[in-house]
């Protein structure tokens, strides 16, 4: 509007120049063009004034603008049971994401608002609750998440072969301790058996041994009976008269000795005994048993 009271101003000028043989006439042209001119100019710059009034700032444009935060309500998993959140907001806004049996997660949308979350290896169906922060502002949403059937089988599967998988490792660790024990049985009878024969082998040893001493003890005991009849008999002989020459006693062929009693120990060793007096025996220079 300044710029037309300008020109209106230059118009009054030029008119003034035209008329001036009317001086008079010419400035009365150019006063009532100017104050038009001047009332034009007065009315645009309060015109202009009232726009800028009008018109809201950046800033204000800013704090009128809302939070919005645009998601599904659900969603589900992939075959490798990995849910993907995705959705939009304010550009460089704050997310925080709390989802069931999950650690909460945080993100940060990009310069277009958009965002994004995931969910690894989930085993059943649930619930998260999402929720941006921009500029003091917040808004939440409640979503939910399914699980994929053929990762939901998977999962199945993969429970089966970890429960045979354990009851192999059970039966396993049963038949390793059946074994451990009946080596351990075995063992001790095996033990157990040695101990005893071992015991039976000091008892036999021990009644050997003493039979041994009493057979060593009777054929001492033998020896010294047998020594003392043989005394006896020489005190005899030395005391009977020339008569009992005529006594038997038992002779071998080839030995040098003559006995009295036919089951004395010096004939053990002989082929055959003879009986003859005991004058013919001193007779051949045969002596008396020294075992009689």
């Amino acid at each position: 509007m300044i710029e037309l009271a300008l020109i209106c101003v230059f118009i009054g000028v030029l008119a003034l120049f035209a008329k001036k043989k009317s001086f008079k006439n010419g400035m009365s042209l150019f006063l009532a063009i100017g104050m038009v001119g001047i009332i034009l100019a007065g009315c645009g710059a309060a015109s202009d004034e009232l726009t800028k009034e009008d018109e809201p700032t950046t800033t204000q444009k800013e704090k009128t603008q809302q939070l919005v935060l645009e998601s599904e309500s659900a969603f589900k998993s992939n075959e490798n049971g990995t849910v993907t959140i995705i959705g939009k907001t304010a550009p460089d806004a704050d997310l925080t994401l709390v989802a069931s049996g999950q650690p909460d997660q945080t993100a940060t949308s990009d310069s277009d608002g958009n965002f994004s979350f995931e969910i690894t290896q989930v085993p059943n169906d649930g619930t998260a609750v999402l929720t941006t922060t921009w500029k003091g502002q917040n808004k939440s949403k409640d979503i939910t998440y399914q699980v994929n059937p053929i990762y939901k089988a998977k999962l199945v599967k993969i429970e089966q072969e970890k429960q045979i998988a354990e009851a192999k490792r059970v039966e396993a660790e049963q038949k390793e301790q059946a074994r451990i024990a009946e080596a351990q049985r075995v063992e001790a009878a095996r033990i157990a058996e040695k101990s005893r024969k071992a015991e039976e082998k000091r008892v036999a040893d021990q009644e050997a041994a003493a039979e041994k001493a009493r057979i060593v003890a009777e054929q001492k005991e033998r020896a010294a009976a047998d020594q003392r009849k043989a005394e006896e008999r020489r005190q005899a002989e030395e005391l009977q008269p020339a008569d009992d020459q005529g006594e038997m006693v038992y002779i071998t062929a080839t030995g040098k000795r003559y006995h009295f009693n036919q089951n004395c120990r010096g004939l053990n060793n002989s082929n055959g005994e003879t009986q003859v007096t005991l004058a013919e025996a001193q007779s051949r220079g045969l002596t008396k048993c020294k075992f009689e």
